[in-house]
């Protein structure tokens, strides 16, 4: 059943009570803490934190100039600064009165410090993460900046300070660092530099080369090739089609062999990550964003939307927020930890962003000798490792002391057997936070992309929007230009394989007013096959496409679009592949006499709108069936050449693996007969239609077993549910599981299979000349006993919105921050 949101007095004193045995008991990393009842210091304080705001005069050492906030019913922020000092200053003050907690657990994870609090469970975590560097990334990224954008970053610390201050004073601190025992460190400006980090790691960094290598070394280069090809076989709606007015030379090196003992390193790494926190390690696809010109839009004004998939927790990642001073206007997201929006508007232009998934993560094998300790070999010449010394602090436990090596091509990310280093594009210097202000000022296409010319990481396809009708979108960042023909697989780092260079900005994917009318990402490969440069493979770095197939689609088909037209696509559950492959599916059982059940189940597909929706019983035969028939596809060969599946990692055989499925739908419809069907050393020949029909009758089986004999009981929302876990780890903080429509590859995304934890974390609509319209699956504070932590699910989950635009809403209540006399 699904938590049901916190109402009135009732609510608070059952959230109380249950915080309160929490607290007694103990749970998970959380020791009983009783004294945290404290009527006048304890949780039974939270009641005052949890309160809607009063109208109020609130005096701050520090801040420069009155800012005035207005609160919507919902819990938006509208601020009114007289002086851009002060607004920033007000952003610090605000994000931490609103999500301290989230803030400190993000720099601690990006910094490798979650276990001096959450106990040795997290140790894994803070030595992965000190390896990865983005301490020193951060460190190194805040001296880069202009002097200008460390002024602001220093301004919104200091606002962060003031509220942590005003917490501590009044004994209201967020109740996870009352149920930890600790309390949070001020905040720095490196602190914004790790949550930077922290959002570039979780959408550019993969281990696809390690996952490569270890197919190579258990199917063969070829055999993996086939089933995981840099280009899928199936072709995909690219925004920027070409022609391309450039040239490349790819590299013929060749590629490093996969030994036993490298074999056995990657290995080791790759069950290690399985234990590392949800999004540490890029695993999915992300997003949908689209521009429709003002000629195409029933408005005359342009029409910008945009819905990132990441992680959906309680708090989310997101906090929604209005903001105006001298010289500057904007509405929409911040992530708490930073100053500014990532995704929104100013009064002239509006973005939202989508993952490129170019390679950005590249892997090398170091030489060493024991001849030569402390030495790795870099072309020809052994050289010394730079180590780095970390003391991680374990809470129960003894403290670990680690020693980080780094090489020339990054640091040594292995944990055992052959060293491996790490060349990962969010690890070098960038000046991203001066780029996102750059947007923020931006007034048209020309100003837009200068701004993004310094962007780095990670790579976005960034949509655009203009009040004239103009539309354009850019995939900017870093795209490398790597030495080696197959830079896809792990590197030798003695030779000449590495980064040589970047795709010049002129001549990365991009597209500005099309004849279309519209432009659109949904993290499909963005060009067409005779690109001359590389960007990725199909093995997870780009999606499957049917998300961008299915709103090409639309966009295709629909002469003039409105802003409703637009959310109805936001919220669409249509499953694009099941259009492709039902139609086969059902073809299959032509002059066949199966069983009345698989009759009645092939009968329903046959009639079915391909719709994932809560009701329906087709979705959950399909589902069913496609996990069957690419199980029984693939995993004959993975089983008997041994790959490694560690659970959660891009080798598991099921639905979610996006180029296993490309395969199956191109094999299905294009080569029935191909050797894949039939599995190694079987001497009983398959083909398509064999593995297919076999697989329908395991899944009515199937759900007949877990459902009932009776397919009027077999809807989707009883196989498929969404939640929204806490980030304290106390379950019963959480929304969900609730059943719910939509799958992994629907445009309303559904990732993880049958229990979904990820998916539109943010959905927005910029109408220019109308307020537009948004909603995300959370609310604007981490307090479980707020009425704004979890208010927008119900409307989030119902395709709901709530007024966007730079306007004000009727408020309940206003704030003025003054300097203090």
């Amino acid at each position: 059943m699904a938590r049901r949101p916190l109402l009135g007095t009732l609510g608070i004193i059952v959230a109380l009570l249950a915080l309160a045995i929490l607290q007694l008991r103990g749970v998970a990393t959380v020791p009983p803490l009783g004294s945290t009842l404290d009527p006048t210091t304890g949780a039974f304080n939270l009641g005052a934190r949890a309160a809607l705001p009063t109208s109020a005069t609130i005096h701050l050492t520090g801040i420069p100039t009155t800012v005035t906030i207005s609160y919507s019913a919902q819990g938006i922020p509208d601020l009114h600064a007289r002086s851009q000092a002060a607004l920033w200053y007000a952003m610090g003050y605000l994000e931490a009165r609103n999500r301290l907690f989230e803030m400190d657990l993000i720099r601690r994870e990006a910094g490798g410090q979650l276990s001096a609090v959450l106990g040795p469970s997290y140790l894994t975590s803070d030595l992965f993460e000190l390896r990865l560097g983005l301490i020193r990334t951060a460190e190194a990224n805040f001296q880069a900046l202009p002097s200008a954008d460390k002024e602001i970053l220093e301004i919104f610390s200091n606002g962060v300070n003031a509220a942590r201050a005003y917490d501590i004073s009044h004994h209201q601190l967020p109740v996870e660092f009352r149920l930890l025992d600790y309390t949070p460190a001020p905040w720095t400006p490196i602190d914004s530099m790790l949550v930077q980090g922290y959002l570039t790691q979780t959408l550019d960094y993969s281990q696809n080369p390690v996952d490569y290598s270890i197919l190579v070394g258990h199917l063969g280069f070829q055999r993996s090739m086939a089933l995981f090809p840099v280009i899928a076989k199936n072709p995909q709606e690219p925004y920027d089609p070409g022609p391309y007015h450039f040239h490349h030379t790819t590299p013929t090196d060749p590629p490093i062999t996969v030994s036993p003992s490298l074999l056995d390193s990657l290995q080791s790494l790759a069950k290690m990550s399985t234990k590392l926190p949800p999004g540490a390690i890029h695993s999915f696809s992300n997003s949908n964003n689209w521009a429709i010109a003002g000629d195409k839009s029933t408005t005359g004004d342009t029409i910008v939307a945009g819905d990132p998939h990441l992680n959906q927790t309680l708090p989310a990642v997101w906090y929604w927020v209005n903001a105006h001073a001298p010289g500057v206007s904007f509405a929409g997201v911040t992530v708490p930890g930073l100053p500014i929006i990532l995704i929104g508007r100013n009064h002239w232009i509006a973005w939202s962003e989508t993952d490129v998934q170019n390679q950005s993560t590249f892997f090398y094998q170091e030489t060493t000798s024991k001849a030569h300790p402390g030495d790795y070999l870099l072309r020809g010449r052994w050289v010394p490792f730079t180590d780095y010394d970390y003391t991680v602090k374990v809470k129960g436990g003894t403290s670990q002391h680690l020693v980080v090596q780094t090489t020339t091509n990054g640091p040594i990310i292995t944990i055992h057997g052959a060293k491996v280093a790490v060349d990962w594009m969010g690890a070098a210097v960038s000046k991203d936070f001066a780029s996102l202000m750059g947007i923020l000022h931006a007034t048209n296409w020309r100003q837009f992309t200068t701004a993004l010319s310094i962007w780095r990481a990670p790579s976005q396809n960034f949509v655009f929007g203009d009040r004239h009708g103009n539309i354009g979108l850019i995939s900017a960042g870093y795209y490398p230009i790597v030495s080696a023909r197959d830079p896809w697989l792990v590197m030798n780092g003695n030779d000449g394989s590495r980064i040589v260079g970047s795709i010049p900005y002129s001549e990365i994917p991009q597209s500005y007013d099309p004849k279309s009318g519209f432009v659109f990402s949904a993290n499909q490969r963005p060009v067409s096959a005779d690109y001359p440069y590389y960007l990725g493979t199909s093995f997870d770095f780009f999606s499957n496409g049917y998300r961008a197939d299915e709103i090409h689609s639309f966009l295709t088909t629909h002469q003039r679009v409105t802003p409703t037209d637009v959310a109805h696509l936001q919220n669409s559950v249509t499953d694009y592949l099941a259009t492709q492959l039902v139609p086969w599916l059902v073809r299959q059982f032509n002059g066949v006499h199966p069983t009345p059940a698989v009759e009645q189940a092939v009968t329903t597909l046959r009639h079915w709108n391909d719709s994932m929706g809560t009701t329906s019983t087709a979705a959950s035969i399909w589902w069913t069936f496609l996990g069957n028939d690419i199980r029984d596809t693939f995993e004959p060969w993975f089983r008997y050449y041994r790959v490694p599946e560690p659970p959660g990692s891009s080798l598991v055989v099921n639905q979610l693996n996006a180029p296993l499925i490309e395969d199956l739908q191109y094999l299905d419809i294009n080569d029935p007969a191909n050797p894949f069907f039939t599995p190694p050393a079987s001497h009983v020949h398959r083909n398509a239609g064999t593995v297919a029909r076999e697989a329908l009758t395991q899944a009515v089986a199937s759900l007949a077993h877990r459902l009932g004999n009776q397919e009027t009981t077999w809807h989707w929302d009883r196989l498929h549910f969404r939640e929204f876990p806490s980030l304290s780890g106390v379950a019963g903080l959480g929304y969900g599981p609730r059943g719910s429509s939509g799958d992994a590859w629907t445009v309303d995304a559904a990732d993880g299979g049958l229990l979904s934890e990820a998916g539109p974390s943010w959905r927005m609509i910029v109408a220019f000349g109308d307020r537009g319209a948004a909603i995300y699956p959370g609310g604007q504070s981490e307090n479980p006993l707020s009425s704004w932590y979890e208010n927008q699910i119900p409307d989030w989950f119902d395709g709901h919105y709530l007024p966007f635009g730079l306007g004000p809403q009727p408020s309940i209540a206003t704030w003025r921050l003054e300097p203090s006399r």
